[in-house]
């Protein structure tokens, strides 16, 4: 079919005419968002979000740099006090993060300092934290930061809420990580500020501690010809061992592992060994829900004869990792007195 001239002049014009009614229902819409408030609180509401989305996600900036960057749009960033407040974080003397009782937070409205609070934390962790608000406080900048390797700058991960509730962060890298609490300029803030680091699975052996743990991952084994690829956790023959996440139970028997079990909770996620059992107590393939039972300690296949223990292991797409930081126990922030 031959594509005239008329044809092409239509279908611009027809264009145009969409066009044209897409710019009066813009309008439209607009109009009628500003005629009525509780609209134009909503629209305001969610630009305003999706600004600080952007800000975080693909900027990389906390609260805290999103307002001075204001407070530089605004012409006020050669202020003595701007300048003392956006270098406060870098001239804060750091302090630990980790503690048996909460961070005291005591700012007061004359003060342009930060509180700054470091920890380091290994693959496998979870940061737990609680930032609570002392009556009558005012508004607060916290932001949770990041810095990894040689790399000297810090990296937003996070925003810290002043709510009085439990939040987290899964760490998947080695870091030092710390917390940044500043309030606006001119504002007062008081509260605490609670911090725990645990384990992001928790222990697979029912009743079993840290020092149950021995052959360490990476030890040679059979003289040094291969390596230990997950850790040995010692308990009575016979005692209950649980998923440590919700998927599906693949049963082996027989070679190094004797009775043994492979957890799975999908294809690119990482698989959970589970070797040296004394017996199964799940169906093959059956699906699984954390902290259910799914075996029993023993001293099948290479361990025959030696002391009962469960080996765990833990075998992500690029090979085994050490579980030894995943098996720690939970951050608990109810022990913070």
């Amino acid at each position: 079919m031959t594509d005239t001239g008329h044809d092409r002049r239509q279908r611009a014009s027809s264009a145009k005419r969409r066009i044209a009614l897409e710019l009066v229902l813009l309008g439209v819409l607009i109009a009628a968002v500003w005629a009525q408030p509780s609209w134009r609180r909503a629209a305001w509401d969610s630009a305003s979000a999706a600004a600080t989305w952007v800000a975080h996600e693909l900027l990389g900036w906390s609260d805290r740099q999103l307002y001075m960057r204001r407070l530089k749009l605004a012409g006020l960033a050669d202020a003595p006090a701007v300048r003392a407040w956006d270098k406060a974080p870098e001239t804060a003397r750091a302090q630990s993060a980790l503690g048996r009782a909460p961070l005291r937070l005591e700012f007061s409205a004359t003060e342009t300092r930060a509180g700054v609070y470091t920890l380091d934390v290994a693959p496998g962790q979870t940061i737990a934290w609680r930032l609570t608000p002392r009556a009558g406080a005012g508004p607060v900048f916290a932001s949770l930061e990041q810095r990894s390797g040689a790399d000297d700058d810090w990296h937003y991960r996070a925003s810290i809420t002043a709510d009085d509730q439990i939040h987290s962060l899964d760490v998947d890298q080695p870091a030092r990580y710390r917390f940044v609490i500043q309030p606006r300029l001119f504002e007062a803030f008081a509260g605490t500020l609670q911090v725990r680091v645990g384990g992001q699975l928790g222990m697979p052996v029912v009743g079993a501690h840290a020092y149950d743990i021995g052959g360490g991952f990476g030890a040679a084994r059979d003289g040094g010809a291969r390596r230990h690829q997950g850790v040995d956790i010692f308990a009575d023959a016979g005692t209950p061992v649980t998923a440590v996440v919700d998927g599906r139970v693949h049963q082996r028997s027989g070679g190094l592992g004797g009775k043994a079990i492979f957890l799975s909770a999908g294809l690119t996620r990482p698989r959970y060994y589970y070797a040296h059992l004394s017996a199964f107590t799940t169906a093959d393939g059956a699906r699984v829900k954390v902290g259910d039972v799914i075996g029993r300690v023993g001293a099948t296949g290479n361990a025959a004869g030696g002391a009962p223990h469960l080996h765990f292991g833990i075998y992500s797409l690029g090979g085994a990792v050490d579980p030894a930081p995943y098996i720690r126990p939970r951050p608990d922030l109810s022990r913070l007195d």
